[in-house]
């Protein structure tokens, strides 16, 4: 039998108990903003999850009070005083989600604190999303003169209607838990001194359930899932990897950095 290696993780904080395994992004001094090594690694453990038959449900929480505020524009912006090169590439992000909507194990969010840019959409990604009331939901990938790539354009129209959708995709303003559970962009949004009791709750009703009944289910909902957003999601992707080569993103990712309002020319 295959078991989950926790050890061949870095940026993730991996525990394993009575069928259900706990998988905390793990980088604190950045809000656990995604590194290129937590990409990687983002991108593998949900087939690690898969072989490990001992874990029948998986939770994806942040550590330190916050799940994830987005790319780590630090690294970006090390990337843009450079000056891109090469060609852009899409396969590491289709990878992530892909393999998040094929994992047979259901997975629970747990969210608090910030859920932004990619941190959002890899919690949206997931099969359910629980939150604490004041959690922040925001797709701000336009605030860094960044098209709404991540599976944004693909998740948030199906889960609040193409209006709503647009109005938070094209502002990058945040909504609270507590709005986001109102309008269904997320499960359950509750008290945070309640949040961790009712993710167990779920989680353990899941893994006494009939995991092969429960992963079918699944994989079959996320056929349609993956019909529907496909087209959208290749297309948000060329267009994100097309804005990371412009000057709007290199002065919003500087801006950002500098802690002040970015000045976007359109370029």
């Amino acid at each position: 039998m295959t078991s989950i290696n926790v050890s061949a993780y870095e940026t993730l904080n991996i525990s394993k108990s009575d069928g259900i395994v706990t998988i905390a992004l793990n980088n604190p001094a950045r809000k656990n903003a995604v590194s290129r090594r937590m990409h990687e690694e983002l991108e593998r453990v949900w087939d690690d999850v898969d072989a490990d038959d001992d874990i029948r449900v998986a939770i994806l929480t942040g550590e330190a009070g916050t799940f994830c505020a987005g790319t780590d524009l630090g690294a970006q912006q090390k990337r843009n005083d450079e000056g891109r090169s090469g060609r852009p590439r899409t396969r590491s992000a289709r990878r992530l989600f892909w393999t998040m909507l094929d994992c047979e194990k259901p997975i629970i969010a747990k969210v608090r604190g910030h859920a932004y840019g990619l941190g959002v959409n890899i919690a949206l990604a997931c099969d359910m999303v629980f939150a604490a009331e004041t959690a922040k939901f925001c797709d701000s990938h336009v605030k860094h003169g960044i098209a709404p790539g991540d599976g944004g354009a693909a998740l948030w129209p199906l889960l609040i209607g193409f209006h709503r959708a647009k109005e938070y995709i094209l502002t990058g303003e945040p909504l609270d838990g507590k709005r986001a559970a109102e309008i269904g962009l997320i499960n359950h949004a509750l008290p945070d001194d309640a949040l961790d009791a009712a993710v167990e709750a779920m989680a353990r009703k899941l893994a006494d359930g009939a995991p092969l009944a429960i992963s079918y289910g699944k994989l079959s909902v996320n056929a349609m899932l993956k019909q529907l957003v496909a087209g959208a999601f290749e297309t948000s992707m060329a267009y994100d990897q097309l804005t990371l080569f412009t000057k709007d993103h290199k002065e919003g990712a500087a801006a950002f950095m500098e802690k002040r309002k970015p000045r976007f020319v359109g370029s």
